[in-house]
C-alpha cells in the first residue's frame, strides 16, 4: 500500500480560509493520487511559529474540514483514507510551545526547522512524528549524523518532498529551476549521508495535480541519489506507515499503552486475584511440617 503524507491544504493560517476554486484544485490532487495507487493520504496544514493559535476556540485549531472531505471523497473512492497533519515552521525554538496544544487535533505532528538550533530542539525535546525540510533552497546548516541519528533512534522520520523538483519553478523563492534541482539533490544527499539511509519517507508536497508522480518515478529519484531498491520501497510504504501509526497512537492511547484481558479497572478491580498466604502454598506447608518435626 502506498502512502503520501504531505498534500498541502490550500490555506496557511487561520485568518484566510480556502476559496472554492482552491478546494476544487486540492480535491483534484487527491483524486490523481488515488488514480496512481495511493490509498493513505495526509492533508498538511502549515503554520508559522509566530501565528497566534485560537486556544479559546478548540474547534478552530484544525481548520481542515475532515468530515466533509471524507464524505465527498472516501465514499466515491473505496479504500481511500484521509488523515490530518500539521507542520510547524520553526526558526526560534522558544516560540514552538504551542505545538503541544495541537496534539489532540491532528493525526501527525511535523516540524520544519530552518536553523540548526531548531533542529536540535526537535530531535531532543519535542514529541513529534516527522521532520521536514525545504529542499528547494540551500539549507543554512549542515545535517550532522549525531543529531539525525538520535532522532531516527527515537522513531522520528525525515521527509523528502519531490514537488519542487518536479515543478521546476520557484518564482516565490526568487530562483530558477536549475538551481532548485541542484539544491534538491545536494540537500537530499546530505540527509541520506547524515541518517545513513535510515528513517526516510517520501511525500509529494504537491499543490497541483500535475506535480504528482507514481511510485515508479519516485523510486527512480531515490535510486538516483544512491538508495537501493528495498530501502527506496520502504520510503513510500513501510516508513510512512510507522509515522501514521505513531501519530494515531498518540491521539488514541495513553502513552501508547495497551491493556489486554482485563474488563475491570486496572487498580482495585475485583477481577485481580489476591495474593496467597504463605501457609496456603506448598512451600508454606513444607515449612510447617519441618517446624512440627523440631
Amino acid at each position: 500500500m502506498l502512502y503520501d503524507l504531505n498534500v498541502p491544504w490550500p490555506s496557511n493560517g487561520y485568518s484566510v480560509p480556502a476559496t472554492p476554486s482552491q478546494t476544487i484544485g486540492f480535491k483534484n490532487t487527491i483524486v490523481t493520487l488515488y488514480t496512481l495507487g495511493y490509498r493513505q493520504i495526509a492533508i498538511n496544514f502549515q503554520l508559522q511559529e509566530n501565528v497566534k493559535l485560537p486556544i479559546n476556540q478548540p474547534e478552530r485549531l484544525n481548520p481542515i474540514p475532515m468530515n466533509t472531505l471524507r464524505d465527498d471523497l472516501c465514499e466515491k473512492f473505496p479504500g481511500l483514507k484521509l488523515y490530518s497533519r500539521v507542520t510547524l515552521i520553526v526558526n526560534d525554538p522558544s516560540k514552538c510551545q504551542g505545538l503541544a496544544k495541537l496534539q489532540g487535533h491532528f493525526d501527525i505532528l511535523a516540524v520544519q526547522p530552518t536553523s540548526e538550533k531548531a533542529l536540535q530542539l526537535c530531535t531532543i525535546n519535542l514529541d513529534i512524528d516527522l521532520i521536514s525540510f525545504n529542499f528547494a533552497t540551500k539549507l543554512p546548516f549542515f545535517i550532522k549524523h549525531k543529531t539525525v541519528g538520535s532522532a531516527v533512534d527515537k522513531g522520528i522520520k525525515f521527509e523528502i518532498c519531490y514537488a519542487t523538483v518536479v515543478a521546476g519553478y520557484g518564482a516565490d523563492l526568487g530562483i530558477n529551476s536549475q538551481m532548485i534541482r541542484k539544491n534538491f539533490f545536494s540537500n537530499v544527499l546530505q540527509l541520506i549521508r547524515g541518517c545513513r539511509s535510515r528513517g526516510i519517507i517520501v511525500s509529494s508536497g504537491a499543490t497541483l495535480a500535475s506535480q504528482v508522480r507514481n511510485s515508479g518515478d519516485v523510486l527512480t529519484i531515490l535510486k538516483t541519489v544512491g538508495l537501493d531498491n528495498s530501502r527506496a520501497k520502504a520510503c513510500v510504504t513501510l516508513s510512512p506507515e510507522r509515522v501514521l501509526v505513531n501519530g494515531r497512537l498518540r491521539v488514541r492511547s495513553y502513552k501508547q499503552t495497551i491493556l489486554e484481558g482485563n474488563d475491570g479497572d486496572l487498580v482495585g478491580s475485583e477481577d485481580v486475584p489476591s495474593k496467597k498466604r504463605l501457609a496456603d502454598s506448598s512451600s508454606g506447608r513444607l515449612l510447617k511440617k519441618a517446624r512440627k518435626g523440631e
